[in-house]
């Protein structure tokens, strides 16, 4: 059967890419809908609201609250963020599709022909967004680095803020989470080595509130813009790192170019640009982005490396008022909206 695009992956970037592209549209992925959440999912209210998924919000949060051995400082944020319930969150950004879903395992590339563990499809363009094992990218690429998170939810209550513990005792190389989400709150650690036996971490991180975990989810994170496509296929989000380093905030990337890709598929289908001219812009928007995600990554380096007392200086410098709204507005200028959905 051939389809003008298919999108390989029915998370964050594949739903982004679905909502844009044009034509006969198939996503394909290994779960339901809505299934399989590896996201402690918090991101900008306004971001769900132009994904169409409102209804998804749990909780609004006005501040980041970055905890230290000895310190907490707490950052307003000009843009509040929120925690959503994900589930939710994929079957009402859906809606805002004209795809087709198909349930299977993306396996190869073969040619014209995508091939998955339940039989072949064949499709004019391809949008790989399978995570940071970038499934179809034949041994090419994928992205720079890859973390490790793991995360619990919890009935109860926690202070409203979006809180990141920087506890070597708990996590030695990364940090911890706390994100209140309505009745219950979502405990995580993350690791910046991309250690996978983190459970050890996480029971002990909730034990000091007095908790135990209730189940596990999550995966691996890719951080860092690596391979993003050649002819006919192009990788998006986890795929082609488009998590940030230092928080490892994935989500609002993952839409941005998610959209920015679907509507150069459906540019490139109605003959408004080249194949070329579409990997051109995609490269240009993403490369756009190189000097906050180094200054990013320069930042992770000190959280892995830099003493607490140290480490907590730097915090406090800044935590300033004037470096805090420099810090937070640059972050949020990272992977923007592109103009083309302005």
């Amino acid at each position: 059967m051939k389809y003008d695009v298919l999108v390989a992956g029915a998370s964050f970037a594949g739903l982004a890419v679905a909502q844009r592209a044009r034509g006969r549209v198939l996503v394909v992925d290994p779960v339901p809908l809505g299934a399989g959440q590896t996201s402690a999912c918090a991101a900008p209210v306004s971001l769900l609201a132009r994904a169409g998924a409102e209804e998804a919000v749990q909780q609004v949060h006005g501040a980041l609250v970055v905890h230290t051995r000895r310190r907490e400082f707490v950052w307003e944020l000009d843009e509040p963020f929120c925690t959503f319930d994900y589930r939710r969150f994929c079957l009402q950004a859906w809606e805002k599709t004209q795809a087709e879903f198909f349930q299977a395992a993306v396996q190869d590339l073969d040619g014209g022909w995508v091939q998955t563990s339940a039989g072949r499809f064949q499709a004019e363009l391809v949008a790989d967004c399978t995570g940071w094992r970038c499934r179809l990218a034949a041994g090419r690429g994928g992205p720079r680095w890859k973390w490790f998170g793991l995360e619990t939810e919890i009935p109860g209550a926690f202070p409203a803020g979006l809180h990141f513990f920087f506890w070597p005792e708990v996590v030695p190389d990364g940090y911890a989470w706390a994100f209140p989400c309505g009745e219950s709150v979502r405990w995580g650690v993350l690791s910046y080595r991309a250690r996978t036996r983190l459970r050890d971490h996480l029971d002990a991180f909730v034990a000091r509130f007095g908790l135990r975990p209730r189940g596990y989810h999550g995966g691996f994170l890719g951080v860092g813009p690596g391979w993003l496509g050649a002819g006919r296929v192009f990788a998006v989000g986890d795929s082609a790192g488009s998590c940030l380093p230092l928080t490892g905030e994935g989500i609002r990337s993952a839409l941005h170019t998610g959209w920015l890709v679907g509507t150069l598929l459906a540019q490139v289908l109605d003959g408004r640009r080249t194949l070329d001219q579409a990997h051109r812009r995609y490269r240009s928007y993403v490369a756009a982005q190189a000097r906050r995600v180094g200054f990013l990554q320069a930042a992770t380096w000190c959280a892995l490396r830099l003493p607490g007392a140290l480490l907590e200086g730097v915090l406090g410098a800044w935590s300033t008022p004037v470096l805090r709204r420099a810090f937070l507005r640059e972050y949020l200028r990272t992977f923007p909206l592109p103009e083309e959905l302005d």
